[in-house]
């Protein structure tokens, strides 16, 4: 059942992934297409989703080496459940009503906005990792955020393009959007604590469920 479930799940997520590089890519001469391969890999939505189609895939395709083994980490689960999480919450609140995407986009959207999270979090819930997160390493979740934002900041200073107008520094300037960079690092750690303890929850009601009934 967890295979079939992961294989299908993950198929979906990379699906939504490769439609959107296509969409971006396609049609496109050498020089624009890596440029647009640049800007493909500039957003948080992409990154988050290839990460949630990694952490589902690489279980099953490599079980046994270092990759697998990371993906079943409650650590790893836990941060890439926060970057899905803060995906999807980002763009149905601030985003979506932005744009109308119709055809191939819009299954794209579909996909990396919606499907994603939602199958993600039913993976969180239904195969709980058999370690513990650990309270003490929530804030390892915000080094990947830290590094996007940064990277945002130093490719927008040299080509103009901010993937998200909440970053956009050429029409709100560093101070503002240095601000909302902090807000959204609050909120990186709220759901980081959030998710760690539902993972702590979890994993009490399941070694409860397990407990012998004494006579």
């Amino acid at each position: 059942m967890k295979t079939l479930w992961r294989s299908a799940a993950a198929t979906l997520v990379w699906l939504g992934v490769l439609i959107q590089f296509w969409l971006m890519v396609h049609g496109r001469p050498p020089a624009e297409a890596a440029h647009a391969i640049v800007k493909f890999f500039s957003f948080f939505t992409v990154l988050s989703n290839i990460a949630v189609g990694t952490v589902l895939a690489a279980p099953l395709l490599a079980a046994d080496r270092p990759l697998g083994r990371w993906a079943e980490r409650a650590g790893a689960r836990v941060a890439i459940g926060v970057y899905i999480a803060i995906t999807a919450g980002i763009y149905h609140t601030l985003l979506a009503g932005l744009w109308r995407p119709t055809g191939l986009q819009l299954l794209a959207d579909v996909l990396l906005h919606s499907v994603t999270p939602a199958l993600f979090l039913a993976d969180f819930l239904a195969f709980p990792p058999r370690e513990t997160a650990k309270w003490g390493s929530a804030w390892k979740a915000l080094v990947f955020p830290l590094a996007y934002g940064a990277w945002t900041l130093i490719h927008g200073a040299a080509t103009g393009f901010y993937p998200y107008p909440f970053l956009d520094v050429g029409k709100r300037g560093y101070g503002p959007v240095l601000v909302t960079m902090l807000i959204m690092g609050a909120g990186f750690y709220a759901v980081t604590l959030a998710l760690t303890g539902l993972q702590h929850l979890q994993r009490r009601l399941t070694r409860k469920a397990r407990a012998p009934i004494s006579a």
